[in-house]
């Protein structure tokens, strides 16, 4: 298995380093990783929702994934395809015993087919009731892929000490699923989210992602965590909230950063960069930042817990300084 398959090879740094890929931004991405391949490890293929009768999403081709799963192979980096869905999405798998077994058994072929190392599972917003059910999918769907000597990792959500549900009672039981999986991934952004949010804040911050991860900590193995991070920004319309938006595209940015009268202001209380400015029509924005040096404390708490590595969302329109600063805080000396 470690001579055939890049995920059981050490990282090229002093921690994994991935990213997730949409589609559109497939071309972008490979280029990305191009320039950085020094330090990515790993990337994951969005594919969107597995379907309610077992078979799964077909946006993005099996053949195109095939070709760039092998252009990624070259340069050392390995692939997973990972498949979401919704609580309608898994409750109408539930429905028949058949369907969660025809799942498993099409997302282990695709990984042959494709010649992706494994499989990520990105299933949100399920009820607690599913969590035995999810457990068993999951338990499953790790015999399938290790059987293959493929790897399975999950999204997951962050828990912390204040952020229990009313009923005390996920879903995700992660303490057991971390038994089944290979790496969990827990999403430390949307903290703040525009527009939907009455808040007017930064999509991450380094406490709160530091709290949230030393609590998981002590739950999973910290061999098994890798920290998801942000490379978007949100824009906050003060004036006109429902026009507020997350924002990929570091040039811009920029743009925003030189009309400023604060320029890139550092909050040092959150450590996130902010960008006052005022558009066209008069409106006022935040501007809050995900960049180098936001990036640079999330890596500290990646160092100072000892996990497993990073994995960013997402390779579409991200600033090349904050691989940059990947690259200068987890180079070997």
């Amino acid at each position: 298995m470690t001579d055939t398959n890049p995920i059981f090879k050490p990282p090229k740094t002093r921690r994994l380093v991935s990213a997730w890929v949409v589609p559109e931004h497939a071309d972008h991405a490979l280029e990305r990783v191009k320039q950085f391949e020094d330090i990515f490890d790993q990337v994951i293929f969005m594919c969107q929702h597995a379907q309610t009768d077992g078979s799964l999403p077909t946006r993005w081709p099996a053949a195109d994934r095939r070709k760039l799963t092998a252009e990624f192979r070259e340069m050392d980096v390995s692939v997973l395809n990972d498949y979401s869905g919704v609580a309608e999405t898994f409750a109408e798998l539930l429905r028949s015993p058949k369907t969660i077994p025809t799942l498993i058994a099409n997302m282990a072929e695709e990984c042959e087919e494709t010649g992706a190392d494994g499989v990520d599972i990105d299933f949100e917003h399920l009820p607690p009731t599913d969590r035995f059910a999810f457990t068993d999918f999951i338990a499953q769907l790790s015999e399938a892929l290790h059987a293959r000597g493929k790897m399975l990792s999950i999204c997951t959500d962050a828990p912390s000490r204040t952020s229990r549900p009313p009923s005390g009672i996920r879903f995700l039981e992660l303490p057991t699923l971390a038994h089944y999986a290979d790496h969990l991934r827990p999403m430390n952004y949307d903290l703040f989210w525009p527009p939907a949010d009455p808040a007017v804040g930064p999509t991450s911050t380094a406490p709160w992602a530091r709290e949230r991860m030393s609590y998981l900590a002590q739950e999973v193995p910290r061999h098994k965590l890798v920290m998801g991070l942000p490379t978007y920004s949100v824009d906050w319309d003060v004036n006109d909230p429902t026009k507020s938006r997350q924002v990929y595209d570091y040039q811009w940015i920029a743009e925003r950063e030189k009309e400023s009268p604060i320029g890139r202001h550092w909050c040092s209380h959150w450590d996130v960069n902010l960008i006052r400015y005022t558009d066209a029509d008069g409106h006022a924005h935040l501007l809050w930042l995900s960049d180098a040096k936001s990036t640079k404390s999330h890596l500290e708490t990646a160092d100072s817990l000892d996990l497993a590595g990073v994995c960013f969302w997402c390779l579409m329109g991200d600033d090349p300084q904050i691989w940059e600063a990947v690259r200068q805080h987890f180079r070997r000396w």
